[in-house]
């Protein structure tokens, strides 16, 4: 910070505030065309107090203030430019007065010193943290402090201001000092999961060789520059704007904008500005996983409202957050309370991008009294779940509550949410009777029965999902759809799914079908490699990159993002692979290891770890890391199969038996591990154990030749011919080219 900038501080904070605007104008002046008489008049500024922490940080926000007092005071009290702040005593005193929390098998105590510093002490090891910054007001407040490696970790504990306590966000989820997720791991570092949020023009800047951070930012909180940026260099003749007025974002750009952060993404860069497209600079992360998402697109984790946005019908027609939110304070356009908001729309068909949206009828539309709570649409479309443990947030996937979901797959529904004292059972009978057996919410049943076979892998799921998939007219759940089928071989039916999505308008789509494609190596791949959108692009390269040019576009920015995310085991992991790829296979194991010790209780880590071990010859090393692996997640039959392969290559027959079953155990349709089994039950004399793993691998997968030739081996192995020939034929009439089957009945002198 300069010394002038110092002196605006103290003048500002001991109340002078006039004279530091003054000071503040001066710095921030420039000369007006046709000035030339040599003196730059001062700028000027909002000459009004606002709720903000601390005005001399925000000069630019200041100089808007001046031509647009009215959005400047409705955006000082919004929760935005509250985002981040300094502390006060006013706000934080009470929260630093010898208060205590015990949480994940310790105590915290926060204190103030004579000096004024607020602390964070862990009272059975001695170690205390002083808060330098907090963020929000209400309902909660979160404190910042700093970490070894020159960034800001964020700590689980934080301040109710309505109740006056200090609590912990993850509740009863126990989170110990090695964990990611962690309050000192890297799942809580500020710089790299919190900040680009929280500020304006912020810059993570990480130093990939010493792991620290020199992050800077233009403004604290979210501020003008960085919803109405980029910010210009020299101030715009004849406005003096330090942001350009020429061209005004249209509503998809303001949306874009505001996904940036009201979504679950992975970042590629830290570059995004106003008017930029959402998907050049970020990944949306979709329901392609158990536990994030509820399967028919509801929040479940902290989602954040972009994905169920863009799942929503509302979202495909073209509603945006601007539609019912003043981008200025943050609150709603017209109240909730009275349905007033949503009749806007619902009560006359008003048209959006050229669909009408429904007439709804309150009175006939629910059967919940009128004036009630339960007749409020947002009750029953955007029911409110905590997340941060105390903080109530609305989902925006706008589904209808369907209670039938609830019952057989445990989906929360707005009914039973508000009628505690009712079943899910109970209130599925009383849908059906008011709505009838076939309700409008019964559309969505397959697709939701579909994703959840998936998340369970269960037998039919690929079925299943290529059923809702050609069903689907929404273009991000025809990725998540196809995100879910990448799981599974790449059979025609799913390369042909792929290919009709690589020409979907919905980039996301596009990403899936890059991801497909690429990892079978089909050259319709290829093309994704030029897309108009970074995000395939970059999906594209990955699935490529075996083959791709190091000095391609599309590699260079892969090769970029995963820079970005260097500071996170996933970003590690990728730094890893690309080393490995152009045989750097020391940063490789640099970066490998680095992910390992970033995210010591993940499982996932140190099973990709253990691949690359083995791929480097080094066996025993690699089984050591698959151990850890399954020892951190034993229910992962995944885990058991791999280590059962680890322990077959070091001849290691018994445990390797022993990983086979357990994984078989954990999945009973898991047939490339009964099928390995086979293998090694034939491998050991126990053939007739063999054949019945066999046979069980035929009864999941019927059509599956390699099921059958095995057995035919076996048969031919301990001399029946006849048999022998019976299972080859067998193969050939499941698959006729397959040539190993062919060559076997040639062998036998048979005819196929």
């Amino acid at each position: 910070m300069s010394k002038a900038s110092i002196a605006i501080t103290r003048l500002i904070r001991g109340g002078a505030l006039v004279s530091a605007v003054g000071i503040l104008s001066l710095l921030t002046s420039c000369s007006k065309d046709g000035d030339d008489s040599g003196a730059a008049p001062p700028k000027k500024v909002f000459s009004g107090i606002s709720g903000h922490w601390d005005q001399s940080q925000i000069p630019i926000s200041m100089q808007c203030g001046a031509c647009h007092p009215d959005q400047f005071r409705s955006w000082a009290e919004s929760d935005h430019a509250w985002a981040f702040r300094s502390l006060n005593p006013k706000w934080d005193a009470e929260a630093f007065h010898g208060h205590k929390l015990k949480a994940h098998g310790t105590t915290l105590s926060f204190q103030t010193d004579d000096k004024q510093q607020r602390s964070i002490l862990d009272i059975p090891t001695g170690k205390a943290w002083t808060a330098k910054w907090a963020v929000g007001r209400t309902p909660l407040v979160q404190y910042i402090v700093p970490a070894e490696d020159k960034g800001y970790h964020t700590p689980s504990a934080a301040w109710d201001i309505l109740k006056h306590e200090w609590f912990d966000m993850f509740g009863n989820d126990s989170r110990q000092p090695g964990d990611w997720g962690h309050w000192t791991g890297r799942g809580m570092n500020w710089n790299s999961q919190c900040a680009w949020c929280h500020m304006s023009g912020f810059q993570k800047n990480y130093n990939l060789n010493k792991h620290t951070y020199h992050s800077d930012w233009k403004e604290p909180g979210v501020s003008c520059i960085q919803c109405h940026g980029p910010l210009l260099k020299h101030p715009e003749k004849g406005t003096g704007c330090m942001i350009s007025t020429k061209t005004k974002p249209d509503a998809k750009q303001i949306r874009d904008n505001c996904a940036t952060c009201h979504a679950r993404r992975h970042e590629f860069d830290h570059d995004f500005a106003i008017g930029d497209k959402f998907d050049d600079h970020f990944l949306l992360i979709l329901p392609t996983q158990p536990g994030v998402f509820w399967p028919n697109g509801m929040q479940r984790d902290e989602d954040y409202c972009e994905t169920g946005l863009r799942l929503s019908r509302m979202g495909k027609a073209g509603v945006t957050c601007i539609d019912c939110h003043d981008p200025h304070s943050g609150t709603l356009k017209l109240p909730q309370e009275d349905n007033s908001l949503c009749l806007r729309c619902h009560g006359n068909g008003t048209k959006v991008n050229g669909i009408a949206a429904p007439v709804i009828d309150i009175a006939k539309h629910t059967p919940c009294p009128q004036g009630s709570k339960g007749a409020r649409c947002v009750e029953c479309h955007m029911p409110e779940s905590n997340y941060m443990a105390r903080d109530p947030r609305r989902d925006h996937s706008f589904n209808s509550p369907d209670p039938q979901m609830s019952v057989e797959l445990g989906i929360p529904n707005a009914c039973t949410m508000c009628h505690r004292n009712k079943t899910d059972l109970q209130a599925a009978e009383d849908v059906r009777k008011y709505y009838g057996d076939k309700p409008k919410m019964a559309a969505y049943r397959d697709r939701t029965r579909a994703v959840q076979m998936a998340y369970d892998n269960k037998p039919g799921a690929r079925e299943a999902l290529l059923k809702a998939l050609a069903k689907e007219e929404n273009g991000a759940w025809k990725a998540t759809l196809l995100d879910l089928l990448a799981t599974y071989p790449a059979d025609e039916a799913i390369i042909r799914a792929a290919k009709d999505a690589a020409s979907e308008e919905e980039p996301l789509a596009r990403v899936a079908a890059a991801r497909i494609l690429g990892s079978a190596g089909n050259a319709a791949a290829e093309p994704l490699l030029h897309d108009p959108i970074r995000a395939v692009r970059i999906q594209a390269a990955w699935e490529l990159r075996d083959k791709l040019d190091r000095n391609t576009t599309a590699f260079k920015e892969l090769e970029a993002a995963a820079k970005h995310q260097a500071d996170q085991p996933v970003g590690a992991m990728k730094l890893a692979e690309l080393a490995r790829l152009q045989g750097n296979y020391d940063i490789a194991d640099s970066w490998y290891r680095k992910a390992c010790e970033w995210d010591a209780t993940s499982a996932a880590v140190h099973r990709d770890y253990a691949i690359f071990l083995s791929t480097c010859g080094r066996t025993k090393d690699a089984l050591k890391y698959m151990q850890k692996a399954t020892s951190l997640d034993q229910d992962d039959a995944s885990l058991w199969y791999l280590l059962g392969l680890g322990f077959v290559e070091t001849e290691q027959n018994q445990n390797a038996l022993l990983a086979f079953s357990q994984a078989i155990t954990l999945d009973s349709a898991y047939t490339r591990a009964r099928y390995n089994r086979a293998l090694l039950h034939n491998q050991m004399g126990q053939w007739q154990e063999a054949l019945k793993d066999l046979d069980a691998c035929l009864q999941a997968e019927p059509t599956q030749p390699d099921f059958l030739y095995v057995q035919a081996t076996i048969y031919l192995e301990h001399g029946d011919r006849r048999k022998a020939a019976a299972k080859a034929r067998e193969a050939l009439r499941t698959s006729p080219q397959y040539d190993r089957a062919r060559q076997m009945l040639q062998y036998l002198g048979e005819r196929p």
